[in-house]
């Protein structure tokens, strides 16, 4: 909290009122979801729909100030914030989307989803039983997933088509859509 020069004759510093209710502020305005629809209205601002040059930069400065919420987090919060919507972009589509359906706050959050979906991947190969009639089945059709070049994404698709098989069903993406067949392009 910040201090505001003490008056002459008096020894105490006084503190600012509106000092105290910053982290009420923050706790009350910092949801996810709210940061994630500040996000993309930032990210998403055309030029074009404001007034002039001055008032797009202005509209940046706050929807970024809404996002980011300096008052609220740390540099390094920020920074983590800035570097894990960068790590998602950088992921194939259907990875994007089943990180994104996990919500993760960190980039280290978003590691830990995509380390535990590869150890689910690996799974069913560990539960396929002995001797089992459907033993020769499973294994052809988890063969692609035993090929360590394969990448998540192809690994994560024959999952997909596995389950889809079982159940009957096609699975869904984030948005409840069923996934297409291909969709890391």
């Amino acid at each position: 909290m910040a201090a505001a020069p003490a008056p002459a004759g008096r020894g105490l510093p006084v503190v600012k009122a509106e000092d105290r209710r910053g982290g009420q502020d923050c706790a009350s305005h910092c949801t996810p979801h709210r940061r994630e629809v500040f996000r993309q209205h930032f990210r998403k601002l055309c030029y074009r729909d404001a007034p002039g040059p001055r008032e797009a930069l202005t509209q940046l400065w706050e929807l970024c100030r809404q996002w980011l919420r300096p008052e609220c987090h740390t540099k390094e919060q920020i920074l983590d914030l800035l570097v894990l919507e960068q790590f998602l972009s950088i992921l194939p589509g259907d990875l994007q989307a089943w990180v994104q359906a996990h919500h993760p706050r960190t980039g280290e959050e978003a590691v830990t989803v995509l380390e535990d979906l590869e150890r689910e991947l690996d799974e069913p190969r560990k539960q396929v039983p002995a001797n089992s009639e459907r033993q020769d089945t499973l294994l052809d059709k988890l063969t692609p997933l035993e090929r360590p070049h394969d990448s998540l994404t192809a690994q994560l698709h024959a999952k997909k088509i596995h389950q889809e098989q079982e159940s009957g069903e096609p699975q869904r993406n984030a948005t409840g859509k069923p996934t297409s067949g291909d969709s890391c392009t």
